[in-house]
């Protein structure tokens, strides 16, 4: 029950907001050096890098648990970005500015493997997504479950991934954004092909390992 005095009712109230900050204060507290706690208990699990080592996907997790890892975060070190999930469905993307000797990472230079997902539209090929990746000459038989990472181009939602970790092209930076178009040209002259509007069946798929 409130009290009568005008006054008294005021502070009771003061009172009881000041309870609830501190309550809920103390609940957010706990839960932060919960999820501190939680970091500080999982271990690196072994690194997974790709061929020209541009990509690389650390992945933590309680120690004897890496099958089930809580946290995974992949890099493209060319383009110029970064995502980190945090949980089965909490990821988050960033960019940076790639490095002066990223440009080793530039796989249009050597031998690489490209699958490109195109459909046929009024007399034209249209290009759904476009899977670049490094390996050895000659192999290029894409196999999902070998754990290979690749970068991926998904034309009709304007995102390139890595591992279905996926960032908004316009967020690239401008040196990111400038790599993309070149990998990108590369790979559609060497397979004679020309991107137009994207399409959303998938009609057939056009694979080769570029020289």
């Amino acid at each position: 029950m409130l009290p009568r005095n005008g006054l008294s009712r005021a502070r009771w109230l003061l009172g009881v907001l000041f309870g609830l900050i501190v309550v809920n204060g103390a609940s957010f507290s706990s839960s932060a050096r919960a999820e501190d706690m939680l970091d500080a208990a999982l271990i690196r699990c072994n690194p997974i890098v790709s061929f020209d080592k541009r990509l690389l996907m650390e992945q933590w997790a309680m120690p004897g648990h890496c099958t089930g890892q809580m946290r995974t975060r992949v890099t493209d070190q060319f383009l110029g970005f970064t995502c980190y999930q945090f949980a089965s469905e909490v990821i988050s993307c960033r960019p940076f500015i790639p490095r002066l000797d990223s440009r080793l990472f530039d796989t249009a230079k050597g031998f690489r493997c490209v699958d490109v997902t195109v459909m046929d539209g009024d007399g034209s090929i249209e290009i759904n997504r476009l899977r670049e990746w490094a390996a050895p000459p000659k192999q290029c038989d894409w196999d999902p479950d070998a754990g290979v990472l690749a970068t991926e181009v998904d034309f009709e939602h304007s995102q390139v991934c890595v591992a279905a970790f996926c960032i908004d092209i316009d967020r690239l930076s401008a040196i990111g954004s400038t790599r993309l178009r070149h990998l990108i040209t590369r790979a559609l002259e060497e397979l004679n092909l020309k991107a137009e509007a994207p399409g959303s069946i998938d009609i057939y798929h056009a694979h080769m390992g570029l020289p």
